[in-house]
């Protein structure tokens, strides 16, 4: 039976903006393709199951035909929504409850079986994101990004530093603009500021949510620490050149680190020792657009879309 293109598209959010960002990035790509709307419903943080079951259902009278969300608090929200609207859901990364309770789930290949089909699953390489397809010309600019400690990384502060100074002084066509994150170790930027380094310095608390995307999206050539996976993925989706600054690898086995690991055999992405090695210039980009690939593929699962 051929069903009707999405036209509303109604996103759960968590509050968790790494979350929010996945749901909203592949609801826009879907968007994009159909002309459907988009709605992000937050889910409140207390009240219980039950609030976050009303609050998913929204306002009377929009009716949406795709629900999409990530993070476990919104998982029975989804469904009971999707049952009372007899909806599509899609939920990103790998459910708490059962699989098929969801019409769809985007999960990560390396949490996946090698070798094994599933029905209800689709594997994704790494984080979708809210990059769209089409990019503005690229300008003479370079993007710093700093993550931090985390369970499968660990940090090294100098080696940081040093990795940065090695990177702005062989690029000095461009103009740079250094930016941390939420798990930073704090001060770590005003050291850079206090040793006067060449570009601009900015923190993630002056930032807004369409701050880095559009970072991204003009910049030539992009170098993150290694432990932030998702803005490895971002760079790349965005055509940038993209370089990684060393971080200590704690848990090797882990899936994000073999997910980074897979990005530099693949020639996504140049690990710094390499990039030394290699006459200090970074390859052409081969781009990667994980969102776009998913938003067809859930049109064509779950709306019978042939295009």
């Amino acid at each position: 039976m051929m069903l009707q293109l999405p036209q509303r598209i109604r996103v759960l959010s968590d509050g968790r903006p790494g979350h929010e960002n996945q749901s909203v990035g592949l609801a826009a790509a879907i968007a994009r393709r159909t002309g459907a709307t988009v709605e992000v419903v937050r889910l409140p943080v207390k009240g219980g199951l039950w609030r976050r079951g009303r609050t998913a259902l929204g306002e009377a009278p929009a009716v949406p035909d795709l629900l999409i969300g990530a993070g476990h608090k919104v998982h029975l929200p989804m469904w009971f929504a999707a049952r009372r609207f007899r909806a599509r859901s899609v939920v990103i990364m790998l459910p708490t409850w059962p699989v098929g309770l969801f019409d769809l789930c985007l999960t990560p290949d390396h949490d996946l079986r090698p070798g094994k089909v599933y029905s209800r699953i689709i594997g994704t390489r790494g984080a979708l994101n809210r990059l769209p397809e089409a990019l503005p010309p690229k300008e003479s600019r370079g993007v710093v990004l700093l993550g931090g400690p985390c369970r499968h990384h660990g940090w090294d502060g100098p080696a940081v530093v040093a990795a940065i100074r090695e990177v702005l002084a062989a690029r000095l066509e461009l103009t740079w603009t250094i930016a941390d994150s939420r798990r930073t170790p704090p001060g770590f930027l005003e050291g850079l500021r206090r040793e006067q380094t060449p570009a601009t310095l900015t923190s993630y608390t002056e930032t807004s949510a369409e701050w880095l995307p559009q970072q991204l999206m003009t910049a030539q050539e992009v170098w993150v620490t290694r432990d932030s996976v998702s803005m490895v993925f971002e760079a790349i989706t965005a055509g940038a050149r993209t370089g990684l600054l060393p971080t200590p690898v704690l848990r090797r086995k882990d899936g994000p680190v073999r997910s980074i690991e897979g990005l530099v055999r693949d020639g996504f992405a140049v690990e710094f020792a390499s990039w030394q090695r290699d006459d200090r210039r970074l390859p052409e980009p081969r781009r990667l657009h994980e969102t776009a690939r998913c938003a067809a593929l859930v049109l064509k699962r779950l709306f019978n879309d042939r295009d």
